[in-house]
This record gives structure tokens, C-alpha cells and sequence, in this order.
């Protein structure tokens, strides 16, 4: 009885087959955005991670909250810290300015670090020509660009190598090193593609604010972050003075960049959603206009013996198959639109393994209820009504 029911629902459907295919383009642009939307945000979860995993989450940060930075302590106080707190392997200590830089006629503005030659190994720094300043460097007017300032600065038939001067301040500085092109660090207060690294004495030379800014550290293999800042803390906090030391890890970031995902991830699905519930909505105004069209038909399907309930059952399986063939080609452009979105971002395609059968059975739940309506109305009608109607 079921097949037998389903079969001719679908000849229904196939009878007024433009009207269905409205009907069945508003669950697959429902279902398709729903899915794709979920895919989206999935990719921008995994890439996040993917890019805090690569800048290292063994990370910590050193900052205080006053415009007077790490300036109570000495370098020394700073790169001693490995030898007294033992969760920290290495820190690298910077200052942060900025200013013009000028190679050949060409000014450029730039953000300047100045490092020690630690910094190197603690923010994995892939070196394109040359190499990193070393503790060799130190009074040495030497400099290491990053990969986008060089492409600035570069001249058409005269570009930024290593060997190359350039102008800093009243300083002529030659370049011993180019970085290459890095993902941008959030724990970092510049874009590394666009500074210019010194050593801290030549920095204290260009920059209006000599003093440290900040530190980045290291730690040891297998320590956990929690302890590491505790200790920390402990080590240098009482040298605030006015300020207090702040400490934040990679896995802090990770943690609050998962829940905004999240939370970007779920409005995605829900303006989807919309989409979906417009499409159910067109679903319920085509069943409408299908029970005013077939008032005889069902007229005379009652008059002959049919019950209410064979009459609903019609009507929600038409609403079942629409339902059923906009989400499985909701699926389709719900995985073809993840693809465009991979392709259009330059992210790593990654697929939400939750989205698929949520947009699917969603699109179906929407199909059935709002198909739900038209197929009570339809069993409800007047036989003797039904069939005087035209």
C-alpha cells in the first residue's frame, strides 16, 4: 500500500512537474546553503588550528598592562629567566617601533623589532637568503628583513638581497638576511612579512622609545602553559612595580579562537537555515495551490471509499519525495559549494562531518511540516463540496 502510494504521488509530482521543481529548488537552496555554511565554518576552525600549530603552541607571551612595557627590567633580568624557571627553555626579549626605511630613493614605512638573537628559534623564523642576526651582530649595523618589506622596497632591476644597504634613520644598515613569507602571528604585535629586525643596540639607536617591549618564550617539552605562567609570575612579577605581568599562552588563543568559530559557525547555519525555511514555506504554498487544483480529484477519491488518512498520506508522501530529492541534491550543493568556498579561500578542504546528515534531516523535518498543513486540509474536505468544484 505504501509503494503503491508513493508511486502515485510521484506521478502527481511528474504531472505538474514545473510546479514540484519550484517547489524542489527552494529545499535545495535551503538545505545546500545550510550545509555549505557548515562546511565554511568547520574549514575556518581547522585552519586556525592549523596555523597555531604551526607558529608552535609550546608559546607564551610576556606583556605588561602600562604603556612602560618590560622597562623595569634589565636584558639580563630577561634572558636569565631560562636558568631560574625551568618550564621556560628559551625567551627572546624585543623592543617595538617603527619608522622609514630607504633603499635606493625608495621610502618605505615599516614596524622594527629589536631582537637578541634568540628570537630566531623561539618564533621559528624560516630564513629565505642569509641568515638571522646572531649575538655577533650586536653592534653591527646589520639588519634581516621580512619577506613582504623586501618586495616593497625592492627596486624593478635592482631588488633587496643580501648585501644590499639600506637607510634607517641617519644609519646605512646592510642586509644579512631575508625571511621568508610566514603566517601572521596573533601573539606577535607586528606582521613579521613587513618588519624590519635589529639588534637591541642598533634599535635603541632609530627607535623613540629604547626600552623592552615584550618577551616570547619557549617551553621546556611536555610542561603545561598553567604552571609555566604561575612560575613566571612568581619570578618576575614582584619587578612590575606599577604594572602587572601578563602571560598568555598559544592554548589560551586556541581555546577562545574555537569558541568565536563556534559561535561564527552557528549564526552561518542559522541564516541557512532561513534560507531552508523559506524553501519549506515554498513547499506549503505549491501543496495549497495543488489541493485547490484537485478538489474533484480528491472529491471523488472520498466518494468512492478512500479515507481521510489514505487522502493526508497522499498528499505527504508528494511532500515526502520533495523532500527527500531536495536534500539528497542539497548534499550534492551543500559539499559542491564547501569545495568553492576551500578553492576561493586557499584553506585545506575539510568537511564537517555533522553537516551532511544535519542538513538532511533537517530539509526532510521542513519538507514533512510544512507539507503537513496542506495534506490535513485536503483530507478534510467536503466530499459533496469537493465535488461540485470546477
Amino acid at each position: 500500500m505504501m509503494l503503491q502510494t508513493l508511486m502515485e504521488a510521484a506521478g502527481n509530482l511528474l504531472a505538474a512537474w514545473q510546479r514540484s521543481l519550484l517547489a524542489l529548488l527552494g529545499i535545495v537552496v535551503g538545505a545546500g546553503a545550510v550545509i555549505s555554511m557548515l562546511h565554511a565554518g568547520n574549514m575556518a576552525r581547522q585552519e586556525t588550528i592549523r596555523q597555531f600549530r604551526q607558529m608552535g603552541t609550546d608559546t607564551l607571551v610576556l606583556r605588561a598592562d602600562s604603556n612602560s612595557g618590560l622597562g623595569n627590567f634589565r636584558l639580563g633580568d630577561i634572558e636569565a629567566v631560562p636558568t631560574m624557571v625551568p618550564t621556560v627553555r628559551e625567551i627572546a626579549p624585543f623592543m617595538v617601533g617603527g619608522g622609514p626605511v630607504a633603499f635606493e630613493g625608495k621610502t618605505q614605512n615599516a614596524g622594527f623589532l629589536g631582537v637578541t638573537e634568540s628570537f630566531d628559534d623561539v618564533a621559528r623564523l624560516p630564513m629565505a637568503q642569509g641568515r638571522f642576526l646572531s649575538s655577533f651582530d650586536r653592534f653591527e649595523l646589520h639588519a634581516v628583513l621580512g619577506s613582504e618589506l623586501a618586495q616593497q622596497m625592492s627596486q624593478p632591476f635592482s631588488p633587496i638581497r643580501v648585501g644590499s644597504q639600506i637607510r634607517v634613520g641617519r644609519y646605512v644598515f646592510t642586509v644579512i638576511g631575508l625571511v621568508q613569507p610566514v603566517l601572521m602571528n596573533p601573539m606577535l604585535p607586528v606582521d613579521i612579512n613587513g618588519t624590519l629586525f635589529l639588534s637591541l643596540p642598533n634599535a635603541r639607536r632609530v627607535m623613540a622609545i629604547p626600552q623592552l617591549s615584550m618577551a616570547v618564550a619557549r617551553l621546556a617539552p611536555e610542561t603545561d602553559p598553567e604552571i609555566a605562567t604561575r612560575q613566571l609570575q612568581q619570578h618576575l612579577g614582584p619587578g612590575m612595580r606599577d604594572s602587572t605581568l601578563n602571560v598568555m599562552s598559544a592554548r589560551q588563543l586556541i581555546a577562545g579562537m574555537n569558541s568565536q568559530v563556534r559561535l561564527v559557525a552557528l549564526l552561518l547555519g542559522a541564516v541557512g537555515s532561513i534560507a531552508l525555511v523559506l524553501g519549506g514555506v515554498g513547499v506549503m504554498n505549491i501543496m495549497l495551490m495543488s489541493v485547490s487544483e484537485r478538489k474533484r480529484e480528491i472529491g471523488i477519491r472520498l466518494a468512492i471509499g478512500a479515507r481521510r488518512r489514505d487522502v493526508r498520506r497522499l498528499f505527504l508522501s508528494e511532500a515526502l519525495i520533495l523532500s527527500v530529492l531536495g536534500a539528497v541534491l542539497g548534499v550534492a550543493l551543500g559539499f559542491a559549494g564547501g569545495f568553492g568556498f576551500a578553492w576561493m579561500s586557499g584553506w585545506q578542504v575539510s568537511f564537517s562531518p555533522l553537516a551532511a546528515p544535519l542538513g538532511a534531516g533537517v530539509s526532510l523535518a521542513v519538507g514533512v511540516f510544512f507539507g503537513f498543513y496542506p495534506a490535513v486540509m485536503a483530507a478534510r474536505l467536503d466530499p459533496i463540496e469537493a465535488l461540485r468544484s470546477e
